[in-house]
Order: structure tokens, then sequence, then C-alpha cells
């Protein structure tokens, strides 16, 4: 049977119909889908390979060889730039494409996943996220900045290295904007932030809770447009990534890579990409919006009606996937 469900969140809609898809099988934790060394002499972001990098924008030193943990580096081949060339003719509305596109090495060691890494080397991770977002914000003309992470060729991931990125750009993008549109104006009618308000509901509700902690929840949402869809949420109110506390970091690493380890477990290493939404420039305090991060593995493909109806049918129950995820093994 499906559904017609909204999101409060956003206002989308998605059809449910768990009838379309075929549940994927578990497997034993800890079973690598796909084997790779620990260094490899073709990777640019491999220790020794330097000379193919464009630069280095910031390092995390480590005592030990290679003599660094986390490097932050401009993306070789950008979407946007600082300084873009012009753009030739007029036939079209076009101008240049400005903006700043970073890519965060999470680790030395080709072979090594967030999904494997220790609290310490997370929490890192997770604060280098963090400082990256707010440095690239606070550059004149950036308007927001966009992390997210691919993992896996089908999710569009070039590099197996473990990396993410960040882009940030002079305007706010449509989905963001899109998101705000919709925020303002359930806080307007409800008088609480969206959200805040489905935290409410998903908490007493609890059959799409995955997991949580003192400050973060993981929940596979209502009207999730992917079958395996799974939001990281803070519990307080906060509308930007960047205000992330200190005292609040290690949760939300902590949660992040039992996400990630629930994922690997029950979905055999699929791709994978996340996707963290947060305010805009100089909206840190905005009451109508709630940062999240949205971490969707590559189950589905969207076919001819999802792409002519803007529409996306989900084949799998939400309900059913957060009862399969909680059994999934988080790890330590």
């Amino acid at each position: 049977m499906s559904e017609l469900r909204q999101d409060r969140t956003t206002g989308a809609r998605v059809i449910v119909a768990p009838q379309r898809g075929r549940r994927p099988r578990m497997r034993a934790p800890g079973e690598r889908a796909q084997q790779r060394p620990r260094f490899d002499p073709a990777c640019p972001f491999c220790p020794g390979n330097e000379a193919q990098l464009p630069g280095i924008v910031a390092e995390t030193p480590a005592q030990d060889a290679p003599g660094w943990r986390l490097r932050v580096v401009p993306n070789k081949f950008p979407a946007v730039q600082p300084q873009p060339p012009p753009v030739a003719g007029a036939d079209h509305k076009a101008r240049p494409g400005r903006g700043v596109h970073e890519v965060i090495i999470e680790s030395p060691w080709h072979d090594a996943e967030p999904a494997t890494m220790s609290g310490d080397e997370l929490n890192l991770l997770v604060g280098v996220y963090r400082e990256r977002s707010r440095a690239l914000l606070e550059q004149d003309g950036i308007e927001a900045a966009i992390l997210f992470r691919n993992y896996g060729q089908r999710a569009g991931a070039s590099l197996m290295h473990p990396h993410a990125q960040i882009i940030a750009l002079d305007f706010v993008p449509p989905k963001l904007a899109a998101l705000g549109d919709w925020g303002k104006r359930y806080t307007e009618d409800h008088g609480r932030c969206a959200m805040c308000e489905e935290l409410a509901v998903e908490r007493k509700n609890g059959t799409r809770i995955v997991d949580e902690n003192d400050a973060f929840v993981a929940l596979v949402p209502f009207a999730a447009e992917h079958p395996f869809e799974l939001w990281l949420v803070p519990k307080q109110h906060q509308a930007s990534f960047t205000a992330l506390a200190d005292d609040a970091l290690g949760d939300f690493a902590t949660l992040l890579g039992r996400a990630l380890r629930r994922l690997r477990a029950a979905l055999d290493d699929l791709p994978y990409n996340f996707v963290v939404d947060s305010a805009p420039k100089g909206e840190g305090a905005a009451p109508h919006l709630h940062w999240r991060l949205r971490l969707v593995p590559d189950v589905a493909t969207w076919g001819g009606f999802e792409l002519g109806a803007g529409l996306p049918i989900n084949p799998s129950s939400p309900e059913d996937d957060a009862r399969l995820l909680r059994a999934a093994p988080p790890g330590p």
C-alpha cells in the first residue's frame, strides 16, 4: 500500500511505496566490499604525492610519519573559483561561477574511512569540518557553504582516498533558499521551528528513531525520499553547523560514526552521500532554521516518473528501515 507523505521540515512530498522495493540483506559487521591498499602511489592525496596537489590550505600536524593527520587543499578541478574568468557571449543569462571549492583529506591513509575511525579521529575530523565551514563563511562575498561527502564511484567520488568537500558560493543556492522560505512560513504559522516540532513528534513516536545521545538524534525521516535515508539532528535548536559547540562536538562525531557503521553493516558497504544543511551567512541565530546532516545510501535510482514529476518514489518503508538500522551493529 502506497502513501503520499509530506516532510514537515521542507514541505516536500514523496510517495512511499514499499511494495516496489526489495529489502537489502544484512551482512556481518566489519566486512569490506572493497579492499584498498594503505598507500596508493597513484593517488594525489597519499603522502609523498604533494607535487600533485594545487596547494595546501591547512594541515593538522602529527608527531609520527607522515607528519600530518588531516589536510585541506584547493580542489584541482573546482566547480567555482575565487576569481573566475569572464563569461563569453551574452546569448543567455550567465555570470562567472564565483566561490571557493576545498577538499578535506580526512586521513593520510588510503584505506581509512570515517566508519572505521577512532573516537579521537572522528572528533578531529568533525572539528575540521566545522572550522573550514566557519572560515569560508567569514570570507567577503561568500553567502553559503555546503559541506558534503561522496563515498564510492556511484555516489560521485572520483578518488577513493577518504575525503570530504566544501563548496562556498556568493549566493544562497536554491535548495537552501527554499528550506529557509518554508521554515519562515512554518514558524510564522506555528510559532515554532519545523525541525523542533518534528523532533518532538519523532521522539514521542519512536518508530523512526535509530540512535541518540545527549545532544543529537539519528532518525529516518517520516517522508524519506530515499531508502535508508538517515538524518543527524541537534536536539536543541541551532541554525548553523558552524555554531556547534566544543562540548557537543564529541556527541555529534560519535553519532556520525555509529550511523556510518550501522549503514555499512546493514547495506553491504554501499556508496553514500552526506550533506550538511546549514544556515547561510548572517542567519546563524535564525529561529526558523535548524541544521542537520542528511546521509543517503545509494540504494535506489530515480526513474522517468521522478524526473518528470519531481516527486520521488521511495520503494522502502521508513519505519522498516529504521527498525533494520536499529538492529545493525553500531560498533564501539
